[in-house]
């Protein structure tokens, strides 16, 4: 039975992944500081300690285990942020993972992080990433993936890195692309209360090569830009006076979600008719993160709570995938 600790938490995505593709394993604590992310956690995982703050753990105290994972913060680099890199604070929280892994040489690590840590202006903290693993002693395997090209339908980018400790690296190769089988519209609910419709939900006046197009039946999703913020200051208007749909962009690719993201007034849904655009439910946001029949406990959170740990968390169908090829032997 492998034993896992499980850093920068959230729901517990690593516990959900491994239970999903049936590896055997036992969570010998978690690290969390999010009070709404540790009730959902101790929903769905109960009875495992968390050790809080990381930068607060004693590793001396840890008891030992096979797996480290971690999604570790993605702000600093994060296309929607400031790109501050090792600059920000949380950047440093890495540093964290290293510390623990030096000490306890688990034989495996799964680390996660945002398609902006790749970017050219992190060259230099990405490549201390990589020397800092290999220097406590592991064979770093590293892949930006798509949750779309892995079974979910969501467009949603991540820097995956599996480590195997250099003692038993025997090499690696993450699981091969597929075909959708599961679309955006087989995870929408039926019915939703008129509180998620956008304004009245009708946005006239679309260009008509504007329209995605698709079968009946199909659900696009839809997102706010906020690039005609220099036309408005240009015209000397103040910002939001442009005619709403201005500011939408629709997914070419029918039947995949925008990534998701916590903050819920970025991304919406609507059927190609565009008679009803709207905010996606917690629900819903929670099947994109590979939930599909719901297999989480949500009791006691609120629905900002909710589109906080969906945003932030793991695409557990994904990550069940390399879970399943780490451990195929």
């Amino acid at each position: 039975m492998i034993k896992v600790f499980d850093m920068f938490s959230g729901y517990g995505g690593a516990e959900f992944a491994l239970k999903k593709v049936g590896v055997p394993h036992k969570c010998i604590g978690y690290s969390e500081i999010k009070k709404h992310a540790i009730k959902c956690f101790d929903n769905n995982h109960p009875g495992i300690k968390n050790y809080g703050d990381c930068t607060q753990i004693e590793v001396s105290k840890l008891p030992d285990f096979d797996l480290l994972t971690g999604g570790f913060p993605c702000q600093p680099f994060s296309e929607a942020g400031k790109h501050k890199g090792e600059l920000d604070i949380r950047g440093t929280l890495f540093a964290d993972i290293v510390r623990i892994a030096e000490v306890k040489q688990p034989r495996w690590m799964l680390l996660e992080n945002v398609k902006g840590l790749i970017f050219e202006n992190h060259k230099d903290t990405f490549n201390k990433i990589l020397s800092e693993l290999d220097r406590v002693g592991y064979k770093v395997y590293w892949k930006l993936v798509n949750s779309k090209d892995y079974g979910t339908p969501q467009s949603r980018e991540r820097v995956i890195f599996v480590c195997f400790r250099k003692d038993i690296d025997k090499g690696f190769e993450f699981p091969e692309e597929e075909e959708l089988r599961i679309f955006l519209r087989d995870l929408v609910e039926k019915e939703v209360p008129e509180k998620y419709l956008l304004g009245d939900g009708k946005f006239k006046g679309f260009e008509k090569d504007s329209y995605p197009t698709g079968n009946p039946g199909d659900i696009v999703s839809v997102a706010i830009r906020n690039k005609n913020r220099s036309k408005h200051q240009q015209l000397g208007l103040p910002y939001g006076t442009f005619p709403r749909h201005y500011h939408l962009r629709f997914n070419r690719d029918i039947g995949v979600s925008y990534a998701i993201k916590s903050a819920t007034h970025e991304f919406m849904i609507s059927d190609l008719n565009l008679e009803k655009i709207r905010s996606l439910t917690p629900k819903e946001s929670f099947r994109l993160m590979g939930f599909f029949e719901d297999e989480i406990n949500l009791d006691g959170l609120s629905e900002s709570q909710k589109y906080d740990l969906a945003g932030n968390g793991w695409d557990v169908n994904l990550v069940s995938k390399i879970f399943k090829k780490m451990f195929s032997s």
